[in-house]
C-alpha cells in the first residue's frame, strides 16, 4: 500500500509556536508603556509589573514548554518507542464543550474536540491546537471522514486516555483490494452526550 504523510513529528518546526513569544514579548512592551507613564507622573506602576509577568509566563510556558515536549515526543519517535494502528476512520465527531462560568462569563465559551477511532483505539484532541503532536491544525486541514483509510503512530501518554495518545504520525493510504466500507449508517451517529468524551460535550 502506498501511504501519504500528512502529519511527521520529526519534521515539524518548533518555529511553529514563536507566537508565544511574539506575544510575551508585545506585553513587555505595554509593560514599559504603563511603566513609562507611572513614572512622568512620579508613580509607581503595579499594572507594569502584573502585564511583563504574565507576558514572561506565557513566553516561558507557550515556547519552552512546547519546545520541550516535541523533543520529548520526537525522542520517543526515533527510538521507536511508539504504537501504530492502521485501519478506516470509525466514529469521526467533531463538538463542544460548554465551558462557560455563569460567576464570571458574560458570554458562552466553549472548547471544541475532534474523535476518530481507528481499529478499535480511540483518539480526541483539540483541533487547531498549537501543541506537539497532530491536532488537525495544517493548512488546509485533514478532511476526515468515516471510511477513510489512516495510519496513525502514537505515544500513549496515559494509558486508556484517548486525549492522551499524542500522535506523532498520521498517514492517509488506499483501502486494501477487496475491502468494503460499509454503508453511510453503518458506523453509528453519536449520541448529543457523546460517549467516551474526555468531557460532558454536545455536537456542533
Amino acid at each position: 500500500m502506498n501511504w501519504h504523510t500528512v502529519y511527521d513529528l520529526s519534521t515539524a518546526d518548533a518555529h511553529e509556536y514563536i507566537g508565544f513569544v511574539l506575544f510575551g514579548a508585545g506585553m513587555l512592551v505595554l509593560a514599559g508603556g504603563f511603566l513609562w507613564r507611572a513614572r512622568r507622573r512620579g508613580e509607581r506602576s503595579p499594572t507594569a509589573k502584573v502585564v511583563a509577568g504574565f507576558g514572561v509566563l506565557v513566553a516561558v510556558l507557550g515556547y519552552g514548554v512546547n519546545t520541550w515536549d516535541q523533543n520529548r515526543l520526537a525522542t520517543h519517535l526515533a527510538a521507536g518507542e511508539v504504537q501504530t494502528v492502521e485501519g478506516a476512520v470509525f466514529a469521526h465527531a467533531r463538538w463542544r464543550e460548554d465551558i462557560t462560568d455563569s460567576r464570571r462569563d458574560s458570554t458562552r465559551r466553549y472548547r471544541h474536540w475532534e474523535r476518530v477511532v481507528v481499529g478499535g483505539v480511540t483518539f480526541i484532541w483539540p483541533p487547531g491546537a498549537q501543541q506537539p503532536g497532530f491536532t488537525n491544525a495544517q493548512t488546509p486541514p485533514l478532511d476526515l471522514h468515516d471510511g477513510q483509510w489512516l495510519r496513525i503512530t502514537w505515544v500513549e501518554d496515559v494509558a486508556d486516555e484517548a486525549s492522551q495518545r499524542r500522535i506523532v504520525k498520521l498517514e492517509t493510504g488506499d483501502p486494501p483490494a477487496g475491502y468494503a466500507a460499509p454503508a453511510a449508517g453503518g458506523f453509528g451517529v453519536p449520541t448529543a452526550v457523546l460517549p467516551g468524551a474526555p468531557y460532558p460535550s454536545v455536537l456542533k
